[in-house]
Order: structure tokens, then sequence, then C-alpha cells
């Protein structure tokens, strides 16, 4: 035990979330395997209804919690698998620029933008208006593809090897994924792949206001500060003894200018083109940044 809390404690939240994820799968899914040898459906379906977000409005007043819970449910082990795979696969390049707290910012405000797009897919377009009640949704997939979509389109000439063979600009990924989501509207869960698409809008959003100073998903950290009891002290700006406001400005222009000739190299090359002081340099100043 001592030694999981050791290693909560030094996870990232990328793979805190993915361990929620995990855990909470097979904490009801478990039980659900051996309930389902007594016939038990019935208690699966009850899980469902409380937990899975609905697409009727009637039906999420009485549950608005399912906001939050429907992303960590998922309806199926290869359901949560991609789900996984890609939100560790999106917090790698994403938390290359980008900390924890903007990470999961992302995270929930794009699984929010999931929910809403699937609950006015839902109420809007005839394919669900006979069945409206019967429509439910779950899964990180919007949440995860949203991480993907903001640093795809915040870094969109930034390369990756997909399948460790194909090299892909970011851009071209995310149209990838937008584009496949759309294709399958007509295969079937078509609400799932609107939701989807909410998750990746969102993702384009908030890169595009981050570009102009304003970090849309800034309201998660007004939560988390709730949460973990934190509160935003009054803060004065002291330079170091010794330096005077001119020596402190040229040495906050010399770190910005080593961190955009780093930030360019990972654009033309690659995060493994950097070098051991690099990879260091890039993590003192993402922190301090």
């Amino acid at each position: 035990m001592q030694g999981f809390r050791f290693q909560w404690a030094v996870s990232d939240a990328a793979t805190k979330l993915i361990i929620i994820n995990v855990f909470i799968f097979l904490a009801i899914n478990i039980p659900l395997s051996l309930l389902h040898l007594f016939n038990s459906g019935s208690v699966e379906t009850w899980l469902n209804r409380w937990l899975w977000l609905p697409g009727d409005p009637a039906l999420f007043i009485t549950r608005p919690w399912t906001l939050i819970t429907h992303m960590f449910m998922h309806s199926g082990i290869f359901h949560l698998l991609f789900n996984m795979i890609t939100l560790y696969f999106s917090a790698q390049l994403f938390t290359r620029y980008f900390d924890d707290r903007r990470l999961l910012g992302v995270y929930f405000s794009g699984g929010l933008a999931g929910a809403l797009f699937f609950m006015l897919a839902v109420n809007i377009f005839p394919l669900f208006t006979s069945m409206r009640g019967d429509y439910q949704a779950a899964g990180a997939s919007a949440a995860a593809l949203s991480i993907l979509i903001a640093i795809s389109a915040y870094r969109p000439d930034d390369e990756v090897l997909l399948f460790g063979i194909i090299r892909m600009r970011l851009r071209w990924l995310a149209a990838l994924f937008i584009i496949l989501d759309i294709l399958q509207i007509r295969a079937g869960n078509a609400g799932g792949h609107i939701a989807h698409l909410g998750g990746a809008l969102f993702g384009i959003v908030w890169a595009r206001n981050l570009a102009r100073g304003r970090d849309l998903a800034s309201w998660w950290n007004t939560v988390q500060d709730a949460i973990t009891g934190k509160r935003k002290a009054r803060m004065r700006v002291v330079h170091a003894r010794g330096k005077s406001d001119e020596e402190y400005a040229l040495s906050r222009t010399e770190k910005q200018r080593r961190l955009d000739e780093i930030l360019d190299k990972i654009s033309r090359s690659g995060y493994d083109s950097l070098s051991k002081q690099e990879k260091a340099l890039l993590l003192e100043l993402s922190k301090e940044n």
C-alpha cells in the first residue's frame, strides 16, 4: 500500500486519469460479471441509468452528476483500452508544452463539450427523437480527443511517428481523427461520434484562444484549488538580491529565447532530437512559465 501511495504521488495527471478509469471499470465490471451468472442484468441497467449521461433533458435534470461520471464509464474492455491509449498518447504530446493543471482543464472541458454536443444532437436531429429517452453516453473519448486536437491545433507542424512507421504532422493526424468520426456516424453510435466532435471542437477553440492569451479551461484551476483546499496567496514580485530591473528583464528575455530555440527544434526534428541538457532546460523553463 505504501508503494502504491508513493507511485500515485509521483504520477502525472494523465497516469492518474488512466488509473482512475481502469479502477472504476474493474470495480464495476468484475462484480457485474459474477452477477451475470445469476441473471442479474437489472443491476447493470440500474448503474447505467444513474452514471451514464442521458440524452433526455428531463432525465438529465434528475441526475446532473452524470456530466462528470459518464467520462469515467466504459461499455467494454476495448472501449476502455482505445480511450486510454488515446489519452496516454495525447498527454505525451500535450505535456511537452503544458503542465498537468492545463491538461486536466482541457480533459474535463472537452468532456463537457462532448456532453453538450451529444445532448443537442439527441434533441435536434430526427435520427434520435423517436427514442430520445433510450440514448445514453459514456466514455472518456471526447475528453481524451480534446487533448489530442488541442495540442495539434497549438503545434500543427510538430511531427509524430504513427505506429512507429508513418511520419505525420499533427495537423493531419487531427484531421484524420475528425474525418473518421464523421464517417462513422452512419456506422452506429452516432451520438458518441458527435460527442467526439464536440470534444475536438473545444480543443481547436482552446488552442486558438490560448494563442490570444485566453485559457478557456482555466476554470479547472478554481475547481482544483477548491478540492485541494488551496487558496491563491497575494503575490509580490521580488527580484533576486543584487539584480537591477534591467538585469532581471534581460535574464527573462534570454530564457524566453532559449525556450523558443528548443521549441523550434522540437517542431523541426521532434522531442527525441533534444540533448539531455536541452530536455532538462525545457522542463525547468516550462515550470517557470
